[in-house]
């Protein structure tokens, strides 16, 4: 998952602006509801956007993401800055945070519901008590199939992307970046889209409350976005 040449395509043409859109709304959330955090794991955590805005806003930081080029990119980056390559359902935080972040629909990357469940034991562990859960996944309206899409990264640089559905109930998002008109690179994602109400219940089973799922994180966000928002609390 996310090679050497999609991971330099991520980071280099401006797939980065989710993790930083998200950081936004984090912020403002944080203000909002008078939290102080004073730590954040970042999972899924990519090129590491979201790790480097919060470190610069004075929290301690750690990423991890099971893309080893994804991992090299956030390290390069911003060297002093903490990254581990891991699995989310296996990986085991080796201090706890008072946050814990997962977006960019990371967690629909697990198709199977008992490892999502299971990914979210080991988030429930890396917490601090009193500690949130701030996450995202996709919505159904998100991944209606689509014809080839064009996308232009520079005069020389151009991407297209396609979704289509899968017998299994996969959804499957072929990316492909042609320089000069030669493929340069082809990714193939395949994500599961949850049901909200399957998510809240295995993150009560692991032990969370407070659990609200919606389609805005913060309360100021007009934009109520088609992803679904989910926080969840330590007790």
């Amino acid at each position: 998952m996310y090679g050497e040449a999609f991971s330099k395509i991520y980071n280099e043409f401006g797939w980065n602006y989710y993790p930083e859109a998200f950081a936004g709304q984090l912020i403002r959330w944080l203000e909002e509801n008078g939290i102080q955090a004073d730590s954040l794991l970042d999972i899924g955590c990519g090129t590491g956007i979201l790790c480097e805005i919060m470190a610069d806003r004075g929290l301690e930081t750690l990423g991890v993401d099971l893309s080893e080029n994804m991992i090299a990119i956030a390290r390069s980056r911003r060297p002093e800055l903490a990254y581990e390559i891991g699995n989310m359902i296996t990986w085991q935080a080796p201090r706890s945070f008072d946050l814990v972040t997962c977006t960019g629909d990371a967690l629909n990357h697990i198709p199977n519901l008992a490892d999502v469940a299971q990914a979210f034991r080991q988030v429930f562990t890396a917490l601090n008590p009193g500690g949130y859960f701030l996450f995202d996944i996709l919505n159904e309206k998100e991944t209606e199939e689509s014809g080839i899409v064009d996308l232009d990264y520079s005069d020389t640089v151009k991407g297209q992307f396609s979704i289509t559905h899968e017998e299994n109930g996969l959804v499957h998002l072929c990316v492909r970046v042609y320089d000069q008109g030669v493929l340069t690179c082809e990714e193939h994602i395949r994500e599961m889209v949850h049901q909200p109400e399957d998510i809240c219940r295995l993150l009560e089973q692991a032990g969370f409350t407070s659990i609200v799922c919606r389609h805005h994180l913060t309360e100021d966000d007009s934009s109520r976005a088609m992803t679904w928002f989910v926080i969840a609390k330590k007790p």
